[in-house]
């Protein structure tokens, strides 16, 4: 049986899946140099047969992109590598999240809304156990940041344990459902902010912050202070849509 905390997957949602894991190989193939500027893409049907993903599908990653400027689509005769950059192909995947800001952005505007009160509820229901959890998340941050590793898909673990901290239910599977949206969006940050330790070192200190405040167990300062906190990394994801956006010029 699938845990309380999954995610139910509807057909659209494995759709756009399977469509992002298309884009992702192609900008692989791009990267390693399997396709090559002016070369010509397999045809959608071989596309269908390598990739194992439906036309429809294929025919959306394919926008995408284009949507990019990696590709260009001649009507009739197919899909063609357009001739970009080294530097733009590398950071293809980072542009591909470009794609995701208004989704990024409205994610953002809820968590601000729904995030507030599971801070105020964990700080009054939060167990022993659920306080050594988000503790664990703080560890790997710091352990990823040691390392030189990103710290973006851990981040978003701290939310989601604070928000199991309610025990209600409901509430853990609505950040959970938030988790890859802003893992993506902190990878964002990492690859277009100037100085990515200093940036890892705020991040990790913002989650010890915020962890010490719910600790104390005052629900109006938990709320306040992961309003501050959300709206900290508002400001932060803006800014790299707008480098991001800027790098496309």
């Amino acid at each position: 049986m699938p845990s309380e905390y999954s995610t139910l997957q509807t057909p659209e949602l494995v759709r756009d899946t399977l469509t992002e894991r298309t884009v992702q190989q192609v900008i692989g193939w791009l990267k390693d140099g399997t396709l090559k500027p002016g070369g010509k893409l397999p045809s959608q049907n071989e596309l269908v047969q390598q990739l194992g993903v439906s036309r429809t599908g294929i025919r959306e990653a394919l926008q995408v992109l284009a949507a990019l400027n990696l590709i260009e689509i001649r009507p009739g005769l197919g899909c063609f590598v357009k001739t970009v950059a080294t530097e733009y192909i590398i950071n293809a995947d980072v542009l591909a999240i470009l794609l995701e800001k208004e989704a990024i952005l409205e994610v953002i505007e809820a968590r601000k809304i729904l995030e507030a009160g599971t801070a105020a509820l964990a700080t009054q229901r939060a167990s022993g156990q659920d306080f050594w959890l988000m503790e664990d998340t703080l560890s790997r941050m710091e352990k990823a940041l040691e390392r030189g590793e990103s710290v973006a898909g851990v981040a978003p673990e701290f939310h989601i344990a604070v928000a199991r901290a309610t025990h209600n239910p409901v509430l853990a599977k609505l950040v959970t459902s938030f988790n890859g949206l802003m893992a993506k969006a902190g990878q964002l940050v990492e690859a277009t902010v100037e100085d990515v330790i200093v940036f890892k070192r705020h991040e990790l200190a913002s989650h010890q912050e915020l962890y010490q405040v719910i600790r104390r167990g005052d629900p109006d300062a938990s709320t306040q202070a992961m309003v501050e906190h959300i709206e900290a990394s508002q400001a932060l994801i803006v800014n790299g849509f707008l480098q991001a956006e800027g790098g496309r010029d």
